[in-house]
């Protein structure tokens, strides 16, 4: 990409979300946009189409990474370790969607705010799911989930579970760095409740 249409690119991206942590995005105008870059709207549209060309994009290139880091670094993601016997390692899996989510952690946190476009959780929510399918059915024979509860709220608490842990980083005043949302996220997949609670401490 030629550096001034990438610094224009920059620009756009910053204004989008600048904007968004005030506005919703139905609110926002393409004016609102370039007046934000600092770009005239005529350069706007040589990016893109409108507002939802430009929303599509940022999710659309989020998800492509995404979907290529799920089919290439799930290896040993369904082998089970123990906190408290021998410690836990984490995935390359987790630790690379965590390293994406802090590389574009402004945008991460605008589209899952409360102005953000909850089609795009939706979205990756089902990419995961089918991700983590894929595995149980290379590792069981079938995607078939505990026996003790009914298997959408399994999967419900599968998968909100990893979602509110990166939710609650974006929106945290402070937020740690990736090692320690790995070591989180890692250590939630194998601790209860009730060692959540530290009863059994």
């Amino acid at each position: 990409m030629h550096k001034k249409s990438a610094e224009t690119e920059a620009s756009i991206k910053a204004a989008f979300v600048d904007l968004l942590q005030t506005k919703t995005f139905e609110k926002i105008s393409v004016r609102d946009l370039s007046v934000r870059a600092g770009i005239n709207r005529g350069t706007f549209y040589l990016h893109y189409v409108d507002k939802y060309d430009l929303l599509t994009q940022y999710e659309d290139r989020l998800v492509a990474t995404i979907t290529k880091l799920l089919a290439t670094n799930l290896t040993g993601t369904m082998t089970y370790q123990s906190v408290k016997t021998n410690g836990i390692y984490t995935y390359p899996v987790v630790e690379n969607v965590v390293s994406l989510v802090a590389n574009e952690f402004d945008l991460f946190k605008v589209l899952f705010g409360p102005n953000g476009d909850p089609r795009f959780e939706l979205r990756l929510k089902r990419l995961l799911r089918d991700a983590i399918g894929d595995g149980l059915d290379r590792i069981k024979g079938q995607i078939t989930m505990t026996k003790y509860i009914p298997e959408d709220y399994a999967w419900e608490l599968i998968l909100s579970g990893l979602f509110a842990i990166i939710k609650t980083w974006l929106q945290s005043p402070t937020p740690e760095e990736p090692a320690t949302i790995c070591t989180i996220i890692m250590n939630t997949r194998f601790l209860s409740p009730y060692d959540l609670l530290g009863i059994r401490e």
